[in-house]
């Protein structure tokens, strides 16, 4: 689950439990088969865990797929409305606090990677970015043709 809390990406704790779920209940059938049922019912039920760590994993990964998601649409909406004002968009996300935003939202609830980077490099290029499957995985808004892009 470290890969959860840390970087939000879930791959190894669902590999984790998809291994132990179907090593766990092969041992269970090749217990039941050779007639030993209490080894082949406890089998099972650890199978049952590991099956049960690996919904939440991927609940938890789809958690922060939604909460990026999510507090993306808001950071944007405020720059959209921070233009309407001002006529440009802002230099930095801190610039739309409080007016607009009560605070700047992190893209997930992670210790790494949990956060938005938006970049002003002129008067033509504004972009907000988040990682969605780390290392890589960088999802970039641009704010000048509307559009998100998938880098990595």
């Amino acid at each position: 689950m470290f890969d959860l809390g840390y970087a939000g990406q879930g791959l190894l704790s669902v590999f984790v439990a998809v291994t132990g779920f179907g090593l766990l209940m092969g041992g269970a059938l090749w217990s039941a088969v050779g007639g030993a049922a209490p080894l082949a019912r406890r089998r099972a039920l650890r199978a049952g865990i590991y099956f049960a760590f690996g919904l939440i994993a991927y609940g938890t990964a789809r958690f922060h797929v939604t909460t990026a998601e999510t507090h993306a649409a808001r950071v944007i909406e405020a720059c959209r409305a921070f233009e309407t004002r001002y006529g440009v968009l802002p230099a930095r996300l801190d610039a739309l606090v409080p007016e607009f935003l009560p605070a700047v939202p992190r893209a997930k609830y992670t210790i790494a990677f949990g956060e938005f980077t938006y970049a002003a490099s002129d008067e033509k290029r504004h972009t907000l970015m988040y990682v969605s499957l780390p290392p890589f995985g960088r999802r970039i808004y641009n704010f000048e043709d509307g559009q998100w892009h998938q880098l990595d």
